[in-house]
């Protein structure tokens, strides 16, 4: 059977007391998302996903309601999305490094899988003439994440209009996966979706809110394709999660709030990844974005991750191997928790990797 490598490693052993493994915002807690007073439906007619959260996700994201398509968080967005965008044999172009559930959905669906690089030599940039030159008569459909998983760079507004451009002579969509894209704050650029018709965009409220378990997450893209979609999306359900859809629409109702949540730990988190990149840097070589979330910095050393992981689990700590994303040198980091377990997390780490193997 084929399996999602990543995410059976993430359920069974990224957990650890100072997890730097974790991929999005530290959970919310009960006070931090209130909901005493609030009235949540629990039953009630939803075919085809609550209509206010629609209303929000659109208006927050600047498109149609008829253009969003609601889904359980943004790996099932993308699966959605891929089911409706190919065929088994189409030929998709996806990037390297990659978010593994992303490729493996893909090959699941038996897409015939082409790379295109994004290299640390290079700052991860989006070289769109170098991804024009793979591009076949085959090409069904090219497949990015931005903010990238794992670096966290942000393709720029001049790449993605490129990219923009190519896909619609082309004839092909763009699938790009935004879910860290409102860790961004005011630097966040406009979701793909608004930039022409030839992109569809994934989110969700998990990795820039810490309200993973709401399973919020959406799809972006033109009315026909969103329709499609919507009736793929009949072969899983009848009806949506109501309860969780209205919870997920107080979610955006309390959006500033939670925003300055975010901003509360991702700022001084990440002053503390910039200092130990400086501290460690005959250790190790990465790019750390002006916002992000995570970091996916290489070692020096001809050591693996995994090899850095074996020392950092007596000491209680966790990081996400780079075979995950096919660079078994580099690891990524996730710096969306507390503050003061980062802190020990990195201590940890740092002792790890000045001792060596």
């Amino acid at each position: 059977m084929k399996q999602c490598a990543y995410m059976a490693w993430a359920k069974a052993h990224a957990p650890a007391r100072y997890n730097l493994a974790n991929s999005g915002l530290v959970a919310c807690t009960s006070e931090e998302f209130p909901l005493a007073g609030e009235t949540i439906p629990i039953q009630g007619a939803n075919p085809d996903g609550w209509p206010p959260l629609k209303e929000a996700i659109a208006s927050t994201y600047g498109v149609k309601t008829e253009q969003v398509v609601l889904a359980q968080g943004t790996s099932g967005a993308n699966f959605l999305a891929l089911a409706s965008l190919i065929e088994r044999d189409d030929e998709v172009l996806i990037e390297r490094p990659v978010y593994e559930p992303l490729l493996s959905a893909a090959r699941f669906l038996g897409a015939k899988v082409k790379r295109f690089h994004r290299t640390l030599e290079e700052g991860y940039r989006l070289d769109v003439p170098a991804l024009r030159g793979l591009l076949t008569p085959s090409t069904r459909l090219i497949v990015l994440t931005s903010p990238h998983n794992p670096s966290g760079v942000v393709a720029s507004p001049d790449e993605l209009a490129a990219l923009g451009d190519l896909a619609a002579e082309a004839g092909i969509p763009v699938l790009l996966d935004e879910v860290y894209r409102d860790s961004l704050f005011e630097e966040a650029p406009p979701s793909a979706a608004t930039l022409g018709a030839s992109f569809v965009a994934t989110n969700s409220l998990t990795k820039s809110y810490g309200l993973s378990s709401l399973r919020c997450g959406w799809i972006l893209a033109a009315s026909a394709r969103a329709e499609k979609m919507r009736r793929l999306n009949d072969l899983m359900a009848a009806t949506g999660p109501l309860p969780a859809e209205a919870m997920g629409r107080l979610a955006f109702e309390r959006l500033p709030a939670l925003t300055a949540r975010s901003r509360s730990i991702l700022e001084p988190n990440r002053r503390l990844i910039g200092d130990f990149l400086a501290r460690h840097a005959a250790l190790l070589q990465g790019v750390l974005p002006s916002r992000s979330m995570t970091v996916f910095p290489r070692l020096k050393s001809d050591i693996t991750a995994d090899v850095l992981l074996d020392q950092l689990r007596p000491r209680e700590t966790s990081i996400v191997p780079g075979r995950f994303f096919e660079e078994p040198r580099h690891f990524r980091i996730g710096f969306g928790i507390r503050t003061a377990d980062l802190e020990e997390g990195l201590r940890r780490l740092s002792v790890a990797l000045r001792k060596g193997p």
